[in-house]
């Protein structure tokens, strides 16, 4: 609980960071910050200056004022928000919300952003995600320029009208910024063409995390100039093709749902591709032909994964961390706390092999380096970019 003085300086602090009212200037603003509460303060401003009387609009006043929030949050010890980076999810509005609570069903924008997630990883080009949409029951409509160049999309969920009973489309950049047609188009650029059947999927998948679990370690030391956001975006795609893998009778549906808020890049940013980041969006793109319960014989292979999928995430979590982005890192921590705890369900009692031998991982907690067998040593190749 703050004192009456320290939310005045509060008041004072926010409204000098916003540039709305800067210190010192006799001539600015008037304004008042009003309390009717134990835990926060109002304030009103009027936007026209005493020694002019003219009106004046602030510049980027949200993001200055974010910026000004973190900085008395970190002064005074309180929770420390999220800053203005373009991360945050797009939440559904008001309208959106009380017609989903009057039919029973969640909001139309947190489903379709997951439908166009999963369509995307599974996708090669525009026809391979349109196909994908309309499998899976959504209405997708794709707008194409003279040239037949593909330039947006929008989709809808079937049932969900308008009052004149037209359906409610979004457009991908209205969902989220890295689902618009042009990020589409980026993120299949560097994995062009269909993915092809292998015989030993689940270890080439694992190979593509434990190489992006080592590019973010070499990032963090400064050894590799790789993009780590780019990896962490491209392991949003591993987790969503593994979420339908299941384990006596628990899925990975919840990792992929925590992960989101890591996996985005700070202030829309266009990631830069690696060798690393294209090898998950391929192993994303195997893996998602398989999404199923696993064979007996596949579960050791399955739990590898996992395993150094959590390695990999522990890895973007510290890497979100050492930048100050704790609600991040905090995703990272979340999505890697649900792979670990699905591991948990193997091995079976009656398993007397340590995991680590049949994974090539130590599955202890906190384990400070996984270790990674050679190509050799796996019985499996590198897979083809």
């Amino acid at each position: 609980m703050l004192s009456d003085s320290e939310w005045a300086q509060v008041a004072r602090d926010l409204l000098h960071g916003a540039g709305v009212v800067s210190r010192g200037d006799k001539g600015g603003s008037r304004w008042v910050a009003i309390r009717h509460a134990d835990d926060h303060i109002h304030i009103a401003v009027v936007l026209v200056r005493q020694d002019t009387g003219r009106r004046f609009w602030p510049h980027r006043d949200y993001p200055k004022l974010r910026a000004a929030a973190r900085e008395i949050e970190q002064q005074l010890g309180l929770t420390l928000t999220a800053a203005a980076d373009g991360t945050a999810a797009r939440a559904p509005v008001r309208g959106e919300v009380e017609k989903a609570a009057r039919r029973g069903q969640v909001p139309a924008r947190p489903e379709l952003v997951r439908a166009v997630t999963a369509a995307a990883v599974t996708a090669h080009d525009v026809s391979s995600f349109e196909a994908a949409l309309r499998s899976a029951g959504y209405l997708v409509e794709v707008r194409y320029g003279p040239s037949g160049d593909a330039l947006g999309y929008k989709v809808a969920r079937p049932g969900d009208r308008t009052a004149a009973g037209y359906p409610v489309y979004y457009s991908g950049s209205k969902l989220a910024v890295d689902l618009s047609m042009p990020r589409l188009q980026q993120r299949w650029a560097g994995v062009s063409g269909a993915a092809a059947a292998s015989a030993d999927v689940l270890a080439e998948a694992r190979y593509g995390v434990d190489r992006g679990r080592r590019a973010v370690a070499g990032a963090r030391n400064g050894r590799l100039d790789v993009d780590a956001d780019e990896i962490a975006h491209a392991t949003q795609d591993v987790l969503m093709a593994v979420c339908g893998f299941e384990l006596a009778g628990r899925d990975l549906g919840a990792a992929a749902d925590r992960f989101e808020r890591a996996a985005r890049i700070p202030d829309r940013r266009v990631g830069e591709p690696s060798g690393a980041s294209t090898g998950l969006r391929w192993a994303a793109r195997q893996l998602i032909r398989h999404r199923r319960v696993l064979r007996q014989d596949e579960v050791a292979a399955g739990v590898a994964l996992a395993v150094a999928l959590a390695a990999l995430l522990q890895e973007i979590a510290a890497w979100q961390r050492e930048r100050g982005r704790v609600h991040q890192a905090a995703a990272a921590e979340a999505s890697g706390e649900a792979v670990r705890n699905w591991t948990s369900a193997w091995p079976p009692p009656t398993l007397s092999t340590p995991l680590s031998q049949l994974t090539g991982v130590d599955h202890a907690p906190g384990a400070r380096e996984p270790r990674t067998r050679t190509g050799r040593e796996r019985g499996s190749r590198q897979p083809r970019v």
